[in-house]
């Protein structure tokens, strides 16, 4: 029921306050952007002037983030109810596609191992990359290749995303139509996303080749690879901590930890130099001990590249914030904090008048 107003009061419509639409460009950043400003260089930087005992720790703990971020968006997508739904509601998409790339690159590895191919075993059991052996001479080659290539693509694709959260409330530029097909459009990709795309594949395609001093090598590192995993964790445990609202934020806490646990698998196939020495495989003594090196067994390599494939996919999906059911899934853990204040303080407010 409605009451009577009485006549010495008028509504008097409140602004927001201007301090916060002249907040300072820091205060702006989100906590994705945050993430990733802080989890790169400052990371390859402690590296670099750190002794030989901090490099190996570091590079053990690596094994675990990299296969550990490859388990994050399957891990985050599965444990969340609102998500799990979309799953079953979409299998193809969630279920059959990321299922066939797992098992053809499984049968690719098991293939390989049991000689059907041409490839060719190096003589030494261990290499220092297990992506080092792109080509297109038998169908482990052409795995990794699309693994490789495919991989630099995710990481410069991130780093867009970081970008694109980081300018939250501008409104885009419109794409332009490149392709028709059917009844679906292509679109020109934005300039930033290529830009994006470039420096990646400059980091991580070029830049190798051209660093050889250990401690510049670690900072470049840190940049382009450390700073991927740590988003790619990093960023789905904020989601479930700001949505979670009991304290002290287990599901947050537990999903940091049951990736980084589930990573420890990555042990099987890489590891750093003093991990392979204890296991008493011979290790070149010239190689140090924080050298990350991989197992070559192809059938145990397709797995870490069928999972890469997996992660590709659901990285992909379960962050495209365009999709309206996406979007109504994990779009209030972006909603700024002081949304919620600028909004109360907006709203009218009645004032005594003689």
């Amino acid at each position: 029921m409605d009451r009577a107003r009485p006549s010495n009061l008028r509504e008097v419509a409140r602004q927001p306050s201007g301090g916060v639409r002249s907040a300072s460009g820091f205060a702006r950043i989100p906590f994705a952007g945050w993430l990733w400003l802080l989890s790169g260089l400052p990371v390859g930087l402690a590296l670099a002037y750190s002794p030989l005992p901090v490099w190996v720790a570091f590079f053990t703990f690596a094994v675990l983030l990299e296969v550990g971020h490859a388990f994050s968006p399957i891990v985050f997508a599965w444990t969340n109810r609102s998500y799990r739904q979309l799953i079953f509601r979409y299998p193809r998409k969630y279920i059959l596609l990321p299922g066939a790339f797992l098992l053809t690159a499984a049968a690719i590895g098991v293939a390989t191992s049991l000689g059907w191919t041409s490839f060719v075993q190096p003589t030494q059991d261990l290499t220092g990359q297990n992506y080092a052996f792109t080509g297109f001479r038998n169908p482990f080659g052409v795995m990794v290749s699309v693994y490789w290539w495919w991989n630099v693509y995710h990481f410069g694709m991130q780093n867009f995303g970081v970008l694109s959260m980081c300018r939250a409330g501008q409104n885009p530029m419109p794409r332009r139509t490149m392709l028709t097909v059917g009844e679906r459009q292509i679109r020109w990709p934005r300039p930033a996303a290529i830009l994006s795309l470039a420096i990646t594949a400059f980091g991580m395609v070029i830049l190798p080749k051209l660093v050889h001093a250990p401690e510049l090598g670690v900072v470049f590192y840190a940049i382009f690879f450390v700073n991927h995993w740590i988003v790619a964790i990093g960023l789905p445990t904020r989601v479930e901590g700001v949505l979670d609202r009991s304290w002290p934020r287990v599901r947050a806490w537990g999903f940091a930890l049951g990736v980084l646990l589930l990573g420890g698998i990555g042990f099987v196939w890489s590891a750093p130099a003093w991990v392979w020495r204890a296991w008493g495989y011979s290790i070149p003594a010239h190689a140090p001990d924080y050298a990350l090196i991989s197992h070559v067994v192809p059938a145990v390599l397709s797995l870490r590249f069928g999972l890469s494939f997996v992660h590709f996919l659901y990285d992909r999906h379960i962050w495209k914030m365009s999709d309206p059911e996406i979007r109504a899934i994990i779009g209030p853990a972006f909603v700024p904090g002081t949304v919620g204040r600028s909004l109360a303080r907006s709203q009218p407010r009645l004032r005594r008048v003689a």
